[in-house]
């Protein structure tokens, strides 16, 4: 039986593919890319408007000025002989280029059968910049992303993933591992099981993450984003915003068309809101503050334990209806507006009672309901801008 270390062991797949529909292969491999255990095998395809990629392994795919389809497999294979680790060189290319119906190509990167033997792949793959549509999905590895004129749908088992200037929509999940998206024209929808998600720009967003922070800078269309466990942070969003998260903070910078926002353990500050707010936290301070200027549709903040902050211009009509539970000293609501009446109702030892104010803002209007277990209800003027 030869030796490991004699450089021997070859890739024993099986091509479920007809000859006729296979496209040219790479060449013979050379070594010494990066270090003795090392080889690289490069091949080129015709190209096409429509890609996929299939394998294991982290793969990187980049547009470019070029017709065909070129690409570039590097592997690290070694396995145990007793307490020495020896290279391994495998015979054969384990990428197969395939034409599929419609003129769509697919790469598929193969496993070696080497037994015991560890390996480490990377494939790089170049495509013209004006492709239509790239799905990948790797069982092995993370995945990279950039360049592409049209859609993108990326599937990864288990690594990072990273997705920039993108013309077309973009479809990624990972089983464990980070999401990085730069500036995606299309819409997104994306979701990890567990790790952080990062979003320049885009058209529209649905972010999902079952354990990881989210973070979106600019949304042009609507948001929809949810966390398990983590905080949410939001840029500028044109459109609406629906943002929900297990146990962490929520802060949007700007959202033009209302916002809906649960937190079950954290706080909620919105800034620049116009449109209808639905803002809940079980347990932390809500703060909204209004531009000028700004609309406010019928509108609901609660928290069960916190305070409430909602920041208004002083010419907006609105109807307040707000009530602490146990509101504790003798100031559980304060307001700015000489139309919000206050009341207080029962009592208990150390001063603490049901606080309640209503009242319509000049003239009245939306219907702003403000509910408070326990903490205080701040409701504030904001100052005219000045000219």
């Amino acid at each position: 039986m030869p030796r490991l270390d004699s450089l021997t062991v070859a890739l024993a797949a099986v091509l479920a593919a007809s000859p006729s529909n296979l496209l040219a292969q790479p060449g013979p491999p050379f070594a010494g890319v990066s270090g003795r255990w090392v080889q690289q095998w490069a091949g080129e395809v015709p190209a096409a408007d429509r890609l996929e990629v299939r394998g294991r392994g982290r793969v990187v795919v980049r547009g470019a000025s070029r017709t065909g389809i070129g690409y570039k497999l590097m592997t690290h294979g070694w396995a145990r002989r007793g307490q020495r680790r020896v290279p391994v060189t495998f015979l054969k290319p384990g990428v197969v280029a395939e034409e599929l119906p419609g003129g769509a190509v697919r790469l598929t990167l193969l496993d070696p059968e080497c037994g015991a033997c560890r390996v480490a792949m990377v494939l790089e793959v170049e495509v013209p910049r004006q492709l239509g549509e790239l799905a990948l999905f790797t069982s092995g590895g993370g995945a990279s992303v950039r360049s592409i004129a049209g859609s993108v749908r990326a599937r990864v088992a288990g690594g990072n993933l990273e997705i920039d200037d993108v013309g077309g929509a973009v479809t990624a999940s990972t089983a464990g591992g980070d999401i990085r998206l730069g500036t995606i024209a299309g819409p997104v929808d994306c979701d990890t099981a567990g790790g952080s998600i990062e979003l320049q720009r885009t058209a529209a967003a649905v972010l999902r993450t079952s354990a990881g922070s989210v973070r979106a800078a600019a949304v042009a269309g609507d948001l929809d984003v949810e966390t398990g466990a983590g905080s949410i942070h939001v840029g500028r969003v044109r459109g609406r915003v629906r943002a929900r998260t297990g146990g962490g903070a929520i802060r949007i910078a700007q959202a033009i068309k209302g916002v809906h926002a649960v937190a079950d353990a954290g706080d909620i500050w919105i800034e620049n809101a116009t449109g209808s707010l639905v803002l809940t936290s079980g347990a932390g301070d809500i703060v909204a503050v209004l531009p000028n200027g700004a609309r406010l549709l019928d509108s609901v903040l609660e928290t069960s334990v916190g305070s409430v902050m909602i920041l208004l211009p002083g010419s907006m009509a609105l109807t307040v209806d707000a009530s602490v539970r146990l509101a504790r000293g003798r100031q559980g609501i304060v307001s700015d507006f000489p139309a919000i009446r206050m009341r207080r109702r029962g009592g208990h030892r150390g001063g603490s009672g049901e606080a309640a104010a209503a009242g319509a803002i000049n003239g009245g209007g939306s219907l702003l309901r403000i509910r408070n277990g326990e903490g205080r209800i701040e409701i504030r003027k904001r100052q005219a801008a000045r000219r």
